[in-house]
């Protein structure tokens, strides 16, 4: 509770939603450039349907609106231009991530003394590894439900190829935040139940943040009438700051559990 205040989680959460909101569409057409290489990039779209219940109906129209429209673009031919189109991407979508890594260093009390050089070359490295994740949590949530589909398990098939989307899609959000935990800060290695109990506090609050969220600008509709034609990109805003407040929070945990071990540990 008062590492909340002492560190200054809310103006660092909007800082990294500032970042974030220049990063989510790169990413976007970083993980599509990638996934349309080896599969059906109308995957992306058919997975982003899982999310909707728990995504703000703003947020999810924006995304689903970009997600639309790079597909719809012709693919590009593989080429110098095409990697050169991805790198500038790729830069673009890692300010989030260098974002969230200068908080991380702040919350785990941190003087990152890494070279400009080492932290971006983390941080693009962090980006690609989420994209990974992304790529193969995507191939997961199309293949489980389709042979689940077709064993003979009746209506328990069925059940679970509507649930196994959602829960593919949470355990890549908290590898990806145990992730962020682990190599963001400059920090010694950190012992897995450093990490867990944060990203699954992160996990969860997140999801509960998003649903949240989408049940108020549902419920108000002032909030269009007060922004007007702002009022999709103030939402994005908004759900990308509380979603980045909640990542930190669990780094907040898990520093403060982490000091209560019997010898130092950073």
């Amino acid at each position: 509770w008062h590492g909340i205040t002492i560190d200054h989680l809310s103006i660092i959460a909007a800082g990294v939603a500032f970042f974030g909101i220049l990063a989510i569409f790169p990413a976007i057409a970083a993980l599509i450039a990638v996934y349309g290489l080896v599969a059906d990039p109308h995957h992306v779209a058919e997975t982003l349907d899982a999310a909707r219940p728990v995504l703000p109906a703003e947020v999810f129209v924006m995304i689903e609106g970009q997600v639309d429209a790079l597909i719809a673009a012709p693919q590009a031919k593989l080429g110098f231009a095409s990697v050169v189109s991805f790198a500038l991407v790729l830069w673009s979508a890692r300010a989030g991530v260098s974002a969230l890594m200068e908080g991380m260093n702040i919350v785990y009390g941190e003087v990152d003394d890494r070279s400009l050089v080492v932290q971006y070359a983390i941080s693009v490295m962090l980006t690609l590894g989420f994209i990974a994740v992304a790529i193969i949590a995507l191939f997961a949530v199309v293949a489980v439900p389709t042979v689940l589909h077709f064993t003979d398990i009746g209506v328990i098939g069925g059940v679970l190829a509507g649930v196994t989307p959602l829960v593919i899609l949470g355990t890549a959000i908290i590898f990806v935040i145990g992730a962020l935990y682990r190599y963001a800060p400059r920090r010694a290695p950190a012992r897995k139940r450093w990490i867990t109990v944060g990203a699954a506090l992160a996990a969860v609050g997140w999801l509960l943040v998003s649903v949240a969220l989408s049940a108020y600008f549902a419920r108000f509709p002032e909030f269009n009438r007060t922004y007007g034609s702002l009022g999709a990109i103030v939402g994005l805003l908004f759900w990308l700051y509380a979603s980045a407040f909640v990542v930190l929070l669990g780094a907040e945990l898990n520093a403060q559990l982490e000091l209560q071990t019997e010898a130092d540990t950073t």
